[in-house]
C-alpha cells in the first residue's frame, strides 16, 4: 500500500488526477474490499468536486467497514457541501433583499 499511496499522492501533487483515479479503479477493480483504495479514490473525487462520486465510495467502504471512525466524518462533510449548494440555486440575485426573509 505504501508504494502505491505514493504513486497516488505524486499524481494528486501534479494534479494528475484522472491517473490516480484510473489506477485506483483497477486496485479496487481487483479487491472490492480494499477499504483504503474506496476512501483515496473518494478523496480524490472530493479534490474533483465531483461529490456524488465522493459520496459513493465512502458509502461502499463503510459498508465494508462500518467501524471506522473517519469515514463517518467524510460523507457528512460531503452532505454538508452538497446541502450548501443546493441552496445556493435558491439564492436571490437582488443583494439588496434577504431571499430567507418574508418583506
Amino acid at each position: 500500500m505504501d508504494d502505491i499511496k505514493t504513486k497516488i499522492d505524486k499524481y494528486v501533487k501534479d494534479q494528475e488526477y484522472a491517473k490516480a483515479i484510473e489506477v485506483l479503479t483497477g486496485l479496487i477493480d481487483k479487491d472490492l474490499n480494499k477499504v483504503d483504495y474506496l476512501i483515496l479514490r473518494g478523496d480524490i473525487y472530493n479534490i474533483k468536486q465531483e461529490y456524488s462520486k465522493s459520496l459513493n465510495d465512502y458509502n461502499k467502504a463503510l459498508k465494508i467497514d462500518p467501524k471506522n471512525k473517519i469515514i463517518p466524518s467524510k460523507v457528512e462533510m460531503i452532505k454538508d457541501i452538497l446541502k450548501f449548494q443546493a441552496l445556493d440555486i435558491f439564492a436571490s440575485t437582488n443583494l439588496n433583499i434577504d431571499p430567507w426573509l418574508d418583506d
